[in-house]
């Protein structure tokens, strides 16, 4: 069954049931026309296929449908598709509703940010109250044991491992060794520490305005005046390398050119960059790629970048707008994050025009759009972590269960603020009625 056949179809029966038909017309029927007989897929069929009302749900709320070219729904419109299907799908759900018990909240909070059991404190506080359970969330937040949220549940989400399996050449990159690799991994972990114990918005880990440098991570920036081996926070002065996507660790992993680029020089990857952008922040798993397609022709004078955006258009290209352009934006990093202007002797090219025509230049640029998905980035922290509370490890390395999303859409809810945190987001996790 096409996905994009299911996409049109659904949304038809969503717009119909909210007197939105006119949004089927003008955005899916061009292309889509005769797809409801064909798939068959209706309102009230969702109960028994919620993974493929999630996918889709996910697609509108991504805003990676329609595709390129055709007509595309303004802000007000998609809003009111995600509106109408979530809606749908959670009156299908059978989410339980039996309040957890005070233990259970108990138990469940020191698994989750300290993976140990609750301490008396935590046990003898009335968890049936939100304002309770937060500043429960808040106390153990401010103790070093939290250290075991960001390495159980950041290190595998945000997929920090990765940074191991990094190889880069050694005749291209002399100055790269082990203990650049462990300043890289330390940067991020003391970062995302430091937005839990000062229980900051969750968005931060894409605004922040500042790090933790030593001397030689600092010096590899291009840095001045941070000296010896301890790590100290540092305010930068610039927006390019705000939030997670100024890091090092991960412009490094995700520099990982994909198997089937066969290039001749060392060359970040738009590819990897663009889809680990999407999959983590956007929620979105990028699409499979067509079968039997063969390699482009790279050439080794020319950046990997500008090969890619000069291929001719075909219907790979057109699903690569819908990520390609992510990793373009962050081309003035290099291979193991460092700034640059130039890539084999020409102009770094940062600029980026998305599938709907959205365009962005540079770092700042890329930050700015994904804000404007923020409420797409907050599903995304809190699926999975809602995930890790329930499956630890194993929930990061899937697509969290269609079952689970009515709950996460339940905490998003309860944390429905302009000054959401931390400590309110894990706060509704824990709380959250569940089936195991």
């Amino acid at each position: 069954m096409h996905f994009e056949k299911v996409f049109a179809t659904l949304v038809l029966f969503a717009a119909v049931s909210f007197a939105q038909s006119a949004a089927l017309t003008t955005y899916c029927a061009p292309c889509h026309s005769g797809s409801r007989a064909e798939v068959g897929v209706t309102l009230d069929a969702l109960s028994s296929n919620a993974d493929l009302g999630e996918r889709v749900l996910r697609q509108i709320r991504a805003q990676t449908m329609p595709p390129v070219g055709a007509p595309r729904p303004d802000a007000a419109v998609y809003k009111s598709m995600v509106d109408s299907l979530s809606a749908t799908l959670d009156k299908a759900s059978k989410t339980p509703s039996t309040p957890v018990s005070n233990v259970e909240i108990a138990k469940r909070l020191a698994a989750l940010v300290w993976d140990s059991a609750p301490d008396l404190p935590l046990l003898g506080a009335d968890l049936q109250k939100p304002a309770v359970v937060e500043a429960q969330v808040k106390r153990m937040l401010a103790d070093p044991k939290s250290q075991a949220l960001v390495t159980g549940f950041f290190r595998p989400w945000l997929q920090l491992d990765l940074l191991d399996t990094a190889k880069p050449d050694p005749k291209v990159f002399p100055d790269f060794d082990e203990v650049l690799r462990d300043s890289m991994r330390q940067e991020t972990e003391l970062f995302l520490a430091s937005q839990l114990r000062d229980d900051r918005a969750p968005v931060e880990l894409l605004t922040a305005n500042y790090t933790y440098l030593n001397e030689r991570l600092a010096k590899h920036y291009g840095i001045a005046g941070i000296s010896g081996t301890q790590f100290q926070r540092v305010n930068y002065k610039g927006v390019e390398r705000a939030g997670l996507l100024g890091h090092a660790s991960i412009l490094t992993f995700t520099s990982q050119v994909e198997k089937h680029f066969a290039v001749g020089t060392p060359s970040t990857s738009p590819a990897t960059r663009g889809k680990w952008i999407r999959q983590h922040f956007l929620d979105v798993n990028p699409p499979t790629p067509l079968p039997n397609i063969p390699a482009p022709d790279f050439s080794a004078a020319a950046p990997l970048s500008a090969t890619l955006r000069a291929l001719p258009a075909s219907p790979c290209t057109n699903c690569h707008q819908n990520f390609f352009p992510l990793g373009y934006a962050l081309e003035n990093f290099d291979e193991l994050g460092r700034w640059r202007t130039q890539e084999l002797g020409q102009p770094v090219n940062a600029a980026a025009v998305l599938h709907d025509g959205v365009q962005f230049t540079g770092p700042s640029g890329l930050g700015a759009m994904l804000l404007q998905h923020q409420d797409t980035f907050l599903t995304a922290v809190t699926e999975k972590m809602l995930s890790f509370s329930i499956e630890g490890r194993p929930g990061l390395s899937h697509s969290t269960r269609p079952e689970l999303m009515p709950l996460v859409r339940r905490v998003l809810r309860e944390t429905d603020s302009a000054d959401r945190r931390w400590s309110a987001l894990i706060a509704a996790v824990v709380r959250s009625p569940r089936s195991q």
